[in-house]
């Protein structure tokens, strides 16, 4: 018997970003950009191909931003939003978007964040086990440590979960949580319930990895892994941010889920560049680039390691080197290691451009 299709995907975007502060004054985490595409949108390109139909997103800190981003549909996905007037933590959400869209009966729901970056094949994941009550995406990481270590056995069956139950068995392996996951609805049900009206989520905020699988294994309950090997990056500070951005913009990092350079212009050395964007002649390139939909650069300005978003623009004179401009924001004179919108900037340590820097011109071919 052929197991339950996965239609329905819910994206956890209503989070503060805090750490990305200025920038996040003026937009919410989601909707900043990694070569000039907001994160929420490469999340959500992971989807239509997996056969996922529809997509419920939660939002939060300066709402309505990202549902008139997203507005009924996107790339064919139905969309649904709620709002939470008060941010409900992760299982707030989820029980406020399990409200709102309720997954076809029988189904399992795919659940991820909309602020990191990963080249995940949704498909294999989908296609995993269903024996489950929820399926983790786990990748080996530096800093497995830090964000809280999920332990496997042999079999790929959670034993541990960051420290916040008592192993169920023998560890084998100990990975980071990569914030996606396969989740059958009822995993939901221990967690505190929530009020739905006209699409707003009220109630008492809870977290699904503080409350809802702790509480599950306890029980007993079957939660598995499922190794991730490729791309995955929480771009929760400009570093990471600006690191993300050059890093997808020299090819470090790619995906064919991650499309920001279709329909651009490529010239050499990595410059993309959109039909519609105006580049003055005597502009230069002098290392990789993009220049986004309806962008400007004036005359004599110089790009390298750089990206200017939708509507950005360089001023005549002006040279962005490791640096991006994020959708309609602006700058007039030599701009660095920044991450630049309309009426914020944040500042990066300019170690970041050089390890980008370094990797590329350590690379043969280009």
């Amino acid at each position: 018997m052929a197991k339950p299709a996965v239609t329905v995907a819910y994206v956890l975007a209503a989070g503060l970003g805090t750490r990305l502060r200025p920038l996040t004054n003026e937009r919410p985490k989601p909707l900043l950009e990694v070569c000039g595409t907001p994160l929420l949108e490469h999340a959500l390109g992971l989807l239509p191909s997996a056969g996922i139909r529809t997509v419920a997103v939660n939002s939060h800190w300066l709402h309505p931003q990202i549902p008139a981003a997203l507005g009924a549909s996107f790339r064919g996905l139905r969309v649904v939003t709620t709002h939470e007037p008060e941010v409900m933590g992760t299982g707030g959400g989820l029980r406020g978007l399990a409200a709102a869209c309720p997954a076809p009966p029988g189904e399992r729901v795919l659940v991820l964040n909309a602020d990191a970056l990963i080249d995940l094949d949704v498909r294999a994941l989908l296609g995993a086990p269903d024996d489950a009550l929820a399926t983790l995406v786990l990748k080996d990481d530096a800093e497995t440590a830090r964000y809280g270590a999920i332990g496997t056995d042999v079999d790929e069956r959670i034993v541990t979960f960051a420290g916040r139950v008592a192993p169920r068995g023998p560890v084998a392996r100990e990975r980071m949580f990569c914030g996606v996951h396969v989740v059958h609805p009822r995993a939901f049900e221990v967690l505190p319930p929530v009020t739905l009206e006209q699409g707003v989520v009220r109630g008492t905020p809870s977290g699904i990895n503080d409350e809802g699988y702790p509480r599950w294994l306890e029980q007993g309950a079957l939660l598995r892994g499922f190794d991730h090997a490729g791309t995955f990056c929480d771009v929760g500070t400009p570093e990471r941010l600006l690191e993300a951005n050059l890093a997808v913009l020299t090819g470090a990092w790619h995906s064919a889920a991650l499309a920001p350079f279709a329909g651009l212009e490529e010239r050499p050395g990595r410059v993309f560049v959109a039909p519609s964007a105006r580049v003055h002649p005597s502009a230069r390139f002098t290392g990789p680039a993009l220049v986004g939909e309806n962008a400007e650069v004036g005359a004599d300005a110089e790009l390298s390691f750089a990206v200017v978003g939708k509507g950005g623009r360089v001023a005549a004179g002006a040279r962005v080197t490791g640096a991006v401009v994020q959708s309609f924001a602006a700058v007039a004179e030599h701009t660095g290691a920044a991450i630049v919108l309309p009426n914020s900037r944040a500042a990066v340590d300019v170690d970041v451009v050089d390890r980008i820097r370094q990797d590329w011109a350590r690379r043969p071919v280009r």
